[in-house]
């Protein structure tokens, strides 16, 4: 893998990327004025997306190449922005709208937080993959626990062998725990890419990448 498959930023001095984007295998969306955009090689980058009126777009979203979910609170003229861009997208009601944090996807397949188990069915249906609730260190907050591409994953470092047994089951990948920002176990929040190209938090260590790097696929 080239050495140029990781790069380091921050999302207006916020060092938790996901919380500001979601990219798959072929499209990348992204908050506004996001920075270093034409790192993520995919058919397809909107820039300046917002959900409910806020650049939390990775927090209220999630998604593989076949589309996002997004909460119902996304307004009209948002859901515009994607249709005019052809990003499929399923508006799911819910009392929990912080989609971001309670669903873990790639291609393969997705584990959601038991929160959304009345939804699991027609996630499955939209995002085409198999659909399993779990729990990742103990917490229904998989998404902003765990990340996966489809090359890899990785876990909250105090997630349990069963837990990461279950997630790479479900997704198909192999994966490990780590960190991300100097110590987050946080990882969901501190990093956005797909199995190409990868954007960690500034605060990211040498030995945090290192980890990332192998849970993630890009080192034998």
């Amino acid at each position: 893998m080239p050495e140029d498959h990781m790069f380091f930023s921050d999302y207006q001095g916020d060092i938790n990327l996901g919380f500001h984007g979601v990219v798959s295998e072929e499209y990348a969306l992204l908050a506004p004025e996001f920075k270093r955009s034409e790192v993520f090689q995919v058919d397809k980058t909107v820039e300046g997306l917002r959900i409910s009126n806020t650049d939390l777009i990775g927090l209220f979203s999630a998604g593989n190449s076949r589309g996002i979910l997004v909460p119902d609170i996304i307004s009209q003229h948002e859901k515009q922005v994607l249709e005019e861009n052809s990003i499929p997208y399923l508006v799911i009601e819910s009392g929990y709208t912080a989609f971001g944090n309670m669903v873990l996807v790639n291609d393969n397949g997705c584990l959601i937080s038991e929160n959304l188990e009345d939804h699991r069915e027609d996630i499955s249906d939209f995002l085409d993959v198999p659909v399993e609730t779990g729990t990742i260190a103990g917490t229904g907050m998989v998404g902003s626990a765990g990340f996966a591409t489809g090359r890899g994953l990785i876990l909250h470092r105090e997630a349990s062998e069963e837990e990461l047994s279950k997630a790479e089951s479900v997704l198909g990948v192999e994966g490990d725990i780590g960190t991300v920002n100097f110590g987050s176990p946080y990882v969901g929040t501190g990093i956005l890419g797909n199995s190409e190209k990868i954007m960690v938090g500034n605060n990211t260590t040498g030995p945090e990448t290192a980890r990332i790097d192998k849970a993630l696929g890009f080192l034998d």
